[in-house]
Order: C-alpha cells, then structure tokens, then sequence
C-alpha cells in the first residue's frame, strides 16, 4: 500500500472519531386502561442527545445540554364504558416488551324463532407491542401495573410490592377485573398483591420490616390462582436468644385465605416461645 493511501486512511479514522456522538431515539409505549374504560397508549420519544467531542480537553467545546424530553403523544384504542378483554402475554425473548390484545366483548343478537339466521358478527381486535401495562383508579392513580423483566414472565406491581408470573394475564375495561387468561371463575384475582402481603403480616407470617423484601410469585392450577409469599421471619426464643427463618406463606388470590406456611421446624415447634 502507498504511503498517500495510508495517510488517507489515517486522516478517515481521526475525521470520523472527531465527530460527535449522536444516539438514537429511545421510545416508550404505556398501554393505560382509564377508570372509565378508555384505553390509550401513550407513546413517549426523547430528543436526541449528543455526546460530548472526542477532540483534546484544549479545544473541546462546552457540553450541548440536553434537550427536553418530549411529551407523550396519546393514541386513544378504546372509547369509554365499552366492555373489552385486554389480554397481556409475556415475551419468548429478553426484550422486556408484553403482547396486548384487546378483544371487544360482543354479544351477538340471539333471535329464538330463527336461530340459525344469525350471523357472528366480526370481532376487530387490537395487537400491540408494550412496554407496560397500566389500570387506573378513580383519582387517576395507577392501581397496577404489568410489565416484563425478563423472557416468559411478566410482572405486577402494586406499590412496592412486584409479583412474579409466568402466566399470560387479562384485565376487563369495564369492571376492571383482574384474571389469569383464559379468564374463568377459577382464574379471578380478586386480591391484589398488596392485600395479599398485608394478609400475610397480619396473621404474623412474615415481619414488618422483611415485607419490602419478600419474593412474591403466583401461579395457577385446579385449585385456582394462588400466591406464594417467600420472606423471613425474626424474633427471640425465651426472650433472649435470637432466631430467624426462612418462610413461605401460600395463599389463595381469590379470597385471600391462607393455605399452606412452611417455616423452620425450630419456629414450628418453640413459636409460642418466639417473640
């Protein structure tokens, strides 16, 4: 190679690291289910922010501050008091993205002298690509919210308290009805993981102050949906010795009652010396 192609190449190289560096557009996509039954997707794009020069500390310029990010533009996908099913399935991959269905709840008119003449009315469903799903209250507070940390699982926040599923979920536009899809009566989540944890420390299964901490899961089987609350309980035997276990409460997520704790066999046998 000639030396004038090499000092081209050379010149190419430091032209092109002299430049700034400019990063892409990071977008954001919230699903919000409204108290009202609306459902929009909020879409959020930030600006682009420029990287400072690779040039030397003498004659770099003054950072370019960045720009303000910009707003959220709102796609309304669903009117108000229109009954539909969104249903949330977690990802097959790692990129932290949740499927959305949303399904118009129709039912057909049923004419009983002539049943045969009527026709299924087409069902138009809507398919999106989420970062996360959240229902609203009255007060436009989110009570929870769905989202996905990792492949094949989604999860559900109330609070600070995050539960772990596997399983694909559903949530009714109308009544606001938390399920696990298919939504059936063995399906329902009528208790939200908040009530569920405070279930828990109620009864005296797990301590305050290991509640933030607690791994919550829920699963589902023939005997319904259930919750598995996995955090530590303390205390002193006899008033003196210190003590602690590992325990795991399960509890039904469709009336909160609790059906099985598991702790060690030091707390199961001394827990009326445990304080």
């Amino acid at each position: 190679m000639s030396s004038k192609k090499i000092l081209t190449a050379i010149l190419l190289i430091i032209l092109v690291f002299s430049l700034p560096v400019q990063f892409s557009l990071a977008k954001a996509d919230d699903l919000v289910i409204m108290d009202d039954g609306r459902v929009i997707l909020f879409i959020t794009a930030d600006s682009d922010v420029l990287a400072e020069s690779t040039s030397k500390a003498s004659d770099k310029p003054s950072p370019k501050p960045a720009a303000p990010p910009a707003p959220a533009r709102a796609v309304p996908l669903v009117p108000a008091h229109t009954e539909n099913t969104v249903k949330i399935t977690p990802p097959i991959n790692n990129d932290k993205k949740v499927q959305v269905t949303i399904t118009p709840q129709v039912t057909p008119p049923v004419s009983p002298s002539k049943p045969s003449s009527v026709s299924q009315q087409p069902v138009n469903t809507i398919t999106k690509t989420v970062d996360r799903v959240v229902e609203q209250g009255a007060g436009g507070q989110p009570v929870i919210s769905i989202k996905s940390d990792k492949a094949k699982e989604l999860t559900i926040q109330q609070g600070t308290i995050e539960v772990k599923t596997s399983s694909p979920l559903q949530i009714n536009t109308v009544t606001h009805g938390l399920s696990v899809s298919p939504s059936q009566e063995s399906g329902q989540i009528s208790v939200l993981p908040k009530e569920a944890v405070q279930g828990a420390l109620n009864k005296g299964l797990i301590d305050t102050k290991s509640v933030d901490q607690a791994k919550v899961s829920l699963t589902k089987d023939s005997s319904g949906v259930t919750y598995t609350v996995q955090s530590e309980k303390t205390g002193k035997l006899f008033g003196i010795l210190d003590v602690k276990s590992p325990v795991e409460v399960k509890l039904s997520a469709q009336n909160g009652k609790v059906i099985k704790t598991s702790q060690s066999p030091l707390f199961t046998i001394f827990g009326n010396f445990i304080r």
